[in-house]
């Protein structure tokens, strides 16, 4: 059997392709921090100018 990687914090003992709330949860934070770091770098950038 192949085992996946876990959902940090998971109680449970489900891979995290199985667990779709998770996974879901992850990639909306990961895009709210992609955002503010642009936003930083943007900010960053029109101090220097």
């Amino acid at each position: 059997m192949v085992v996946m990687d876990r959902a940090p914090g998971s109680q449970a003992d489900t891979p995290v392709w199985r667990d779709p709330l998770s996974v879901g949860w992850r990639a909306h934070r990961n895009l709210l921090l992609l955002r503010l770091r642009w936003h930083e770098r943007r900010a960053a950038k029109g101090d220097q100018y």
